[in-house]
């Protein structure tokens, strides 16, 4: 038996990231949908199948005077704002939230020109109720740049992502209003203060149970960071929700992994080639396994932001680059739940984000005898 060896790992966190599907014209819905993933709508549309809110109206109603044919401006929680039908009728305004990851350098923050920086808040108040943020560089102010512990009032429109979109598609997030009606809207960020990012989120008993990503577990945490307490045990190195450029890779390479408790865990942001500029390591944990056999354990457990995946197949079924290809008109889906007719069953899944190798995927790899 090979001794237990433990990955180097990064020397910093990185703040980085990862519901719903169109279920009739105006609006989204999500986790009402059958488990097959099959889009459906009952009654008002909405992001987390609740019933919407009347007449567009909050509990905290705010800005409900103004002036005729402007969208109201409406005081919410995060919790408010995914009920809201997603039709750019309502302009959500959520008070005092953190922001508390941003996404990755290569996904991320740049300086050219039209590039949206995008990232997750947390309401410290409700912290079990958070949300992905997109910020063009003509919203408000043109010149912030988000950071982890920022304390802020954000206004915007609630809206999903397109079905296109690779890897976040359908997903839940607050923007300007350009995708309604290609307005001039615009999203605006106000600065507070500087407040400490609430704790991870301890997963229930039972989290994270994806089926192999016909489902789509835990709606209640997503936007938020979750921590699933160890030892969990990498179950399946190459699950077929994750595959990656199969004519790059020979169909040998997935971005992500299956843990204990059947928890789909995204390596987005972990794995790949380690930089050589000083940036984070990497831990590319599934392809040791998938090379030279072993197991693979997370004894303190794993962490990471809790929300949706989807994977934007190539026009020609997946021999091109993902980057490059023309995308398949029929959108996202989760590979592996494809139905019997030959279309696919779920549309998007629940996945784990881990944002570093130190503290949110700190493993020990047994390579075995």
């Amino acid at each position: 038996m090979i001794p237990l060896r433990k990955l180097p790992g990064a020397a910093a966190l990185v703040a980085t990231p990862l519901a719903l599907a169109v279920g009739c014209s105006g609006g989204y819905m999500a986790d009402d949908e059958d488990p097959s993933g099959t889009p459906g709508c009952a009654g008002v549309c909405s992001v987390d199948g609740g019933a919407g809110m009347d007449g567009g109206a909050s509990p905290r109603d705010a800005g409900m005077q103004a002036d005729a044919g402007a969208p109201p401006t409406v005081v919410m929680t995060i919790a408010e704002a995914r009920r809201t039908p997603f039709d750019g009728r309502v302009r959500v305004k959520l008070e005092g939230v953190v922001i508390h990851t941003v996404e990755s350098p290569d996904h991320g923050p740049r300086s050219d020109a039209g590039t949206p920086v995008r990232f997750w808040v947390v309401d410290p108040a409700r912290p079990t109720q958070g949300l992905w943020v997109e910020k063009s560089p003509t919203d408000l102010p043109t010149d912030f740049v988000p950071q982890v512990g920022q304390y802020v009032d954000i206004t915007g429109w609630m809206q999903a992502g397109a079905g296109d979109e690779q890897l976040e598609g359908y997903r839940a997030r607050i923007a300007n209003p350009r995708v309604f009606d290609n307005s001039l809207g615009r999203l605006e960020i106000r600065l507070i203060d500087t407040l400490p990012v609430p704790a991870d989120n301890r997963a229930p008993p039972g989290f994270g149970a994806a089926d192999g990503g016909w489902l789509r577990p835990n709606p209640e945490l997503l936007g938020t960071r979750v921590y699933v307490p160890g030892p969990l045990v990498m179950t399946d190195p190459s699950p077929s929700a994750f595959p990656h450029v199969p004519a790059l890779s020979n169909g040998s390479a997935f971005n992500g992994f299956e843990v204990s408790g059947g928890i789909l865990v995204s390596s987005r942001n972990t794995s790949g080639p380690s930089p050589t500029d000083g940036g984070p390591a990497r831990c590319d944990w599934q392809d040791l396994v998938r090379g030279d056999g072993g197991v693979v354990v997370f004894p303190n457990g794993i962490r990471g932001v809790w929300d949706t995946y989807t994977y934007v197949p190539c026009q020609d079924g997946g021999t091109e680059d993902l980057a490059t290809c023309p995308k398949d008109p029929a959108g996202g889906r989760v590979p592996g739940t494809e139905l019997p007719d030959g279309g696919f069953g779920n549309a998007f899944t629940h996945v784990l984000l881990p944002q570093d190798c130190d503290r949110d995927l700190a493993g020990v790899w047994d390579a075995g005898g």
